[in-house]
């Protein structure tokens, strides 16, 4: 039913939170200020949002009606860039040192 829904689509909105926990944990640590931390990882993540999707949205429309004016043609640009993107993230991306470990969160939670 509905919350079996709202539990799967629980999993990637946590997974969306991962960057922030872990800037607020890492600021936290170096005592630098959350806040600072937290707008700036918002802002390097809203800027190039924006861009693209203003992007898209110009290109898309001409695109589509070299092909007829389905929106087929800009799905399948966008599944072909999610695919390529994914591969490249694993080449590309270094991998993490081994024996390393994490830092425990503070306890206490947010300041």
């Amino acid at each position: 039913g509905k919350y079996q829904l709202a539990a799967v689509l629980g999993i990637p909105l946590a997974v969306t939170f991962i960057p922030f926990a872990l800037a607020s944990i890492y600021s936290d640590k170096s005592g630098t200020g959350q806040g600072l931390s937290l707008g700036v990882l918002n802002l390097a993540i809203v800027i190039p949002t924006a861009s693209v999707q203003i992007f898209v949205s110009l290109a898309s429309g001409p695109w589509d009606n070299l092909f007829g004016g389905s929106n087929l043609p800009a799905f399948v640009v966008g599944a072909v860039a999610a695919a390529v993107s994914g591969v490249l993230a694993f080449v590309l991306l270094p991998s993490p040192a081994t024996g390393v470990a994490f830092a425990a969160p503070a306890v206490g939670g947010l300041h």
